[in-house]
Parts: structure tokens; C-alpha cells; sequence
């Protein structure tokens, strides 16, 4: 049976765990934001101006487009706490699930893995925002691996409605069932794929980067045109129909 993921920890003060912290407060949830790195009180409090300014301006980008009120603003922005790494063994031993967003170097999440195995509760769930990086290799940096997952958000995290959900070869179903459960509650659109290289839509996408860069070198239309063409042709027909949706629409024979 899956749980509620009610205290949300997020380790990683970067672009993505800021991105995340401010979806989920978006959402009404109120999170923890952990820096995890040790740093000196003036460092950190620099670090804290610089998170406390981008969050501020990314919610009022928010406002002028009309996806909230300014009213909205301050109540949102509260519900995001920042904790330096000294300071974040109460939030993150309270935390039903910590979203790990530290660097994509292996030493790195190893280090912060053994940090947050002992600093959180044995049924917290981890789930890592990697994209380079398979669930069974980061589960064996973890104690109780039925609890990793990774989940790889894409960028600006707060806007992007879709969420990659790729669990190790030990995680417990019903903790699968409680992440989706709770993206699906702060308006993400999650898919679950097996541990594979680039997840989907990486490797879909490299497909497309690349035949636009070949489609340069060969001198078949300008980058301009290119880049278009993909936004006025491609992107609003996928924005509609799945690639397979499409294959099914136009005809497997002629198609695939």
C-alpha cells in the first residue's frame, strides 16, 4: 500500500533543486531546501541571498504571466525553508522523501548518500533528479535500496509538467505508487521507465539534436529555418499527438 508523502526534503540548493522546491510550493506544499554542501556561516548566508533572489524572481515571472497573483507571492515563497547542511538533521529526519539534486559526479552522490542514509529515517524514500545515472548503480550507495528512485525532472523544473520515473531493481512497489502519487498531487504528469540510458525523452531528444546539427553540416536549410520548423511544425504536433499516437494516426504501414 503506498503512504503520504507529506514532509518534503529537497538535498541541493542548484538550479533543479530550487526549481523543484519552488514546483512543489507552487503547488501548496511546503518544502525544505537543504544546501549540501558544508559551508562557512558567511558563505552560506551568500548562498541564501542568491536562492532567496532567484525564487523571488522566477515567482514573479510566474505572476506576470498570470499563473498567480502577486497577493500569492509572499505565501508561496514562504512555504520554501532553506537549511544549511549544519542545520538540516531535524527536516531531514522528519522527511517522508528527500529528492537528491547534488552534482552528476559519482563520488558526489556517494558522499551525499551516505550523509542522507544516516541523517534520514530508514522508510524516507530517495529519489535522485540524475539524468546521466542508472537507479541500480545510485541504490548501492543507499541503506534500504527498496526505498531508491530516481526521478528526473526536467528543466525549469517548476514548469516542465513531466517527471521520469525510473526505479531500481529492489524498490518496493508501494514506494513507486507514493511518488507518483505525490507529483501527480503537485500537478506533474509522471512516466515510469526502466533503468536505460537517457530514460525516454533524452533519447529521443538526442535523435532530434543530432539530425538538426547533420542537417546543418549537409547545408539543407539554415539553422534559423531548422530551429523554425521544429518550433512551428514539430513541437506543436507532439505537443498533441505521441510519437506512437501518431505512427497509429498515420498508419503503421506507411509510417513505420
Amino acid at each position: 500500500m503506498s503512504k503520504m508523502l507529506d514532509r518534503i526534503a529537497i538535498a541541493g540548493a542548484g538550479r533543479m533543486g530550487r526549481g523543484i522546491a519552488l514546483a512543489f510550493a507552487w503547488a501548496g506544499r511546503p518544502v525544505t531546501l537543504v544546501d549540501s554542501e558544508a559551508r562557512s556561516a558567511a558563505d552560506f548566508a551568500a548562498l541564501a541571498a542568491e536562492v532567496d533572489a532567484g525564487l523571488a524572481d522566477e515567482a514573479r515571472q510566474l505572476a506576470a504571466a498570470g499563473l498567480l497573483t502577486e497577493l500569492e507571492l509572499p505565501a508561496l515563497l514562504d512555504r520554501i525553508e532553506l537549511a544549511a547542511r549544519a542545520d538540516a538533521a531535524e527536516p531531514l529526519a522528519a522527511a517522508d522523501v528527500v529528492f537528491e539534486a547534488v552534482l552528476e559526479v559519482l563520488d558526489v552522490k556517494r558522499d551525499t548518500y551516505a550523509w542522507l542514509s544516516e541523517a534520514c529515517s530508514e522508510t524516507a524514500i530517495f529519489a535522485s533528479t540524475t539524468s546521466t545515472m542508472l537507479a541500480d548503480t545510485l541504490a548501492g550507495f543507499v541503506s534500504h535500496p527498496e526505498r531508491y528512485i530516481n526521478a528526473h525532472w526536467l528543466n525549469p523544473a517548476y514548469l516542465m509538467p513531466l517527471v521520469e520515473i525510473s526505479p531500481c531493481a529492489q524498490a518496493q512497489p508501494a514506494n513507486v505508487e507514493s511518488l507518483r502519487a505525490l507529483l501527480e498531487s503537485a500537478g506533474k504528469v509522471p512516466v515510469v521507465c526502466k533503468a536505460s540510458p537517457g530514460y525516454i525523452v533524452s533519447r529521443v531528444q538526442a535523435l532530434l539534436l543530432n539530425e538538426a546539427a547533420r542537417m546543418v553540416a549537409e547545408g539543407v536549410a539554415t539553422p534559423e529555418d531548422i530551429d523554425r520548423a521544429i518550433r512551428c511544425g514539430f513541437g506543436p504536433r507532439y505537443s498533441v499527438f505521441g510519437a506512437l499516437e501518431f505512427i497509429d494516426w498515420g498508419g503503421g504501414d506507411i509510417l513505420y
